[in-house]
C-alpha cells in the first residue's frame, strides 16, 4: 500500500510554456538598468533576449546533451551571458536580472483546477506529497511560486535540482526526496512528463511511475522506459493511485 506520491513540476503540475512577448517586455526594462551600469549602448530588447535569455537556455540545453545529471548555477549562467555584452556586471545586478526574468516568465502560470483537485484528494487519502523538479531556476523563487499557485499547502517535501547540483534521473535526487518524506521507494509513486528523467529515474530506485501527457507528449517506445500508467489529465491518475493504496479493494473488484 503506497504512502506517498511525488510529482515533477514543470509540464506536470503546470504548463511551463513561456509567452514570447513576456520576454521582450521584461528585457526592455532590464536593458535600461544594464545601460546605466555599463555606461555604453547595448542591443535592443529583442536582440538582448537572444543574447542573454536564450544564451542561458542554450547553455542548459547543451549541458543536458553532454552531462545531463549535473545542474548548472543560474547566477553563473547569467554572469557569463552579461559579460558577453562587453562589460562586467555587478553581482547584485546579475541576481536582479535572474529574479526579474523569473517573475516575468512565471507571472502567467496557472495550475489547472483538476491538478489542485488531484493534490487535495491525495491529502484526503492521507498520502504524503512531494515534488522533485529539474530546474536551473532560483529555488527560493520557485518555492514562492508554489505558494502563490496554491501548490505549497499540499506539499510535504520538495527537492529542486538547483539546490543540490544534480538532476533526475540521478538516483540521489529521488532518494533525498524519499528520505525527506520518510518513505521507502516501493511505497511511493512518481508522476512526470518525461520518460527518461521521470519514469526511468523513478523505476531505477524502485518507485512506480505515472506518465502524464497533459502538457507534453512523449511516445512510449518498446525498448525505452515503460510507465506503469499513462494519463492525459492529472486527475486520471487517481484510478491507479487508489488501486495501489487499497490493493485488497482492487482485487475484490
Amino acid at each position: 500500500m503506497i504512502r506517498a506520491v511525488l510529482f515533477d513540476y514543470g509540464h506536470t503540475l503546470v504548463d511551463f510554456t513561456v509567452p514570447e512577448d513576456a520576454l521582450h517586455e521584461v528585457y526592455a526594462g532590464i536593458r535600461e538598468r544594464l545601460v546605466r551600469e555599463a555606461k555604453m549602448e547595448l542591443p535592443e530588447a529583442v536582440e538582448l533576449v537572444d543574447l542573454v535569455a536564450r544564451g542561458v537556455t542554450r547553455r542548459v540545453d547543451e549541458s543536458y546533451a553532454s552531462d545531463r545529471l549535473v545542474e548548472l548555477d543560474i547566477i553563473e549562467l547569467f554572469t557569463d551571458s552579461l559579460r558577453g555584452l562587453g562589460f562586467m556586471p555587478e553581482p547584485e545586478t546579475v541576481r536582479w536580472v535572474a529574479e526579474t526574468e523569473h517573475e516575468a516568465l512565471t507571472a502567467h502560470l496557472v495550475v489547472p483546477e483538476d491538478s489542485l483537485e488531484t493534490l487535495a484528494q491525495l491529502k484526503e487519502m492521507g498520502l504524503s506529497i512531494g515534488i522533485i523538479s529539474n530546474a536551473h531556476l532560483l529555488p527560493y523563487m520557485m518555492r514562492r511560486d508554489w505558494q502563490n499557485l496554491g501548490i505549497a499547502q499540499h506539499v510535504d517535501g520538495a527537492i529542486i535540482s538547483s539546490e543540490i547540483g544534480i538532476r533526475k534521473p540521478h538516483p540521489e535526487i529521488f532518494r533525498r526526496a524519499l528520505l525527506e518524506l520518510a518513505v521507502e521507494p516501493e511505497d511511493a509513486v512518481f508522476v512526470g512528463d518525461r520518460l527518461l528523467d521521470d519514469v526511468g529515474g523513478a523505476h531505477a530506485v524502485g518507485m512506480s511511475a505515472i506518465l502524464t501527457q497533459q502538457f507534453r507528449q512523449e511516445t512510449v517506445e518498446p525498448d525505452g522506459p515503460q510507465p506503469d500508467f499513462v494519463v492525459s489529465h492529472l486527475l486520471e491518475m487517481m484510478e491507479f493511485v487508489r488501486r495501489l493504496h487499497s490493493p485488497a479493494v482492487s482485487l475484490n473488484g
